[in-house]
């Protein structure tokens, strides 16, 4: 195999290598154009040449990296959550597509990358506002992977993004509401729509997340037990809700205390009475919180997060999220010396180590217990000595 380097600008390089000839005796070439030095060219060049040798060319038109993300996801959708799917195609119309859509696969180098996070991080978000490091991470998640899947199917030699650096995605102490600001925001719940005050209710003492909320069932509230079974989540896929599994793949029994048995009948008497209007019997088998009549859809989690927006709105509070509900739970019951262990369980945590790593800033009274009660068991030393 031969190969031929052209220089076309300051820093941009024509490849091309000689397959031989086709059937008809036209002669057939594996071109590309690469930016770089030109050690950096005469590289790919021979990584060209031994791609050849090898048979993994493309005969076709250079592919461009919207070709790209429109085939990988599609490939994408075969062996991933739908909507783990609908975040990437997201992102990539957002952020990747108006970058580098127009752009040849070949073509696109690390140092590219690298700029092209940095400034997504500055000015990204909405406004020109920094956009999160989290943000900037599945967007190279999504360029490495797509990047990759073009590597196995010969469009490129290497990966580029395989040696570009993301931004970390940070780690951010949460700030959770007050208990005086949770039990305003309920109370203005309970009094604006009450089936709404009882959804804000469980996720505030539970700490379930806003999709696990929707997804309860009556079937998973156990009387006899005082026990809420935790097993699905409510998700979005693009403009669509899909019931699935929980974020861990993993259901978990959390026990609800007497305010919430004495709720939770009340909310079921107001459903029936919805549903009898309708001529409808309402079974185990019914959502919670349903717009319809017979409670057969559950509520959708934007919908709730937009709906609470309204609400903390009106109470001047713009600054609690509906998550934020459950970092109230689980940084008032590391105050109140609750172990890690039933804190993490409760949230439905993989392990500990998720708990500790999101909460560890809110347990210092914890820990300040804990050296309380080893002084206590062990006393003065001073008077042991007779000091």
């Amino acid at each position: 195999m031969r190969g031929h380097l052209q220089q076309r600008g300051a820093d941009s390089w024509r490849l091309k290598v000689f397959l031989g000839r086709s059937a008809d005796g036209k002669k057939r070439y594996l071109e590309r154009t690469v930016r770089g030095t030109r050690s950096e060219a005469d590289q790919e060049l021979a990584r060209m040449v031994v791609e050849a040798g090898e048979g993994r060319w493309t005969p076709s038109a250079p592919m461009t990296m919207a070709e790209l993300l429109d085939r990988w996801l599609k490939l994408k959708a075969t062996t991933v959550e739908p909507s783990t799917v609908s975040n990437y195609a997201w992102i990539a119309r957002q952020y990747v597509v108006p970058a580098f859509g127009d752009r040849k696969v070949a073509s696109i180098r690390t140092m590219e990358l690298d700029e092209f996070y940095a400034r997504l991080r500055l000015s990204g978000g909405v406004g020109r506002r920094p956009l999160s490091g989290r943000t900037v991470r599945i967007c190279h998640t999504v360029m490495r992977q797509s990047l990759d899947q073009a590597r196995k199917w010969g469009v490129i030699a290497r990966n580029p993004a395989r040696d570009a650096t993301p931004p970390s995605a940070g780690h951010s102490e949460v700030s959770p509401p007050s208990v005086v600001q949770v039990r305003d925001l309920l109370a203005a719940a309970f009094d604006e729509e009450p089936d709404f005050g009882v959804y804000l209710w469980l996720l505030a003492t539970t700490g379930c997340r806003r999709g696990e909320g929707c997804a309860l069932r009556w079937k998973d509230v156990s009387w006899d037990t005082g026990e809420l079974l935790i097993r699905r989540n409510i998700a979005h896929v693009g403009r669509d809700i899909v019931e699935k599994a929980t974020k861990t793949h993993q259901s978990r029994r959390v026990a609800i205390d007497a305010s919430t048995l004495e709720l939770l009948p009340q909310h079921q008497l107001r459903c029936r009475e919805l549903a009898l209007r309708v001529g409808v019997r309402l079974d185990d088998d019914a959502f919670l919180f349903s717009e319809e009549p017979d409670f057969a859809t559950p509520w959708r989690p934007d919908v709730c997060t937009n709906r609470f927006g309204r609400l903390r709105a009106t109470l001047g509070l713009e600054s609690v999220r509906l998550h934020d509900l459950r970092h109230f739970t689980a940084t008032e019951l590391g105050q109140s010396g609750t172990p890690v262990a039933t804190i993490s369980a409760r949230l439905g945590h993989r392990d500990k180590a998720t708990t500790l790593n999101i909460y560890s800033h809110t347990l210092p009274a914890t820990d300040a217990l804990a050296a309380e009660t080893i002084s206590r068991l062990i006393g003065d030393p001073r008077r042991q000595h007779g000091s």
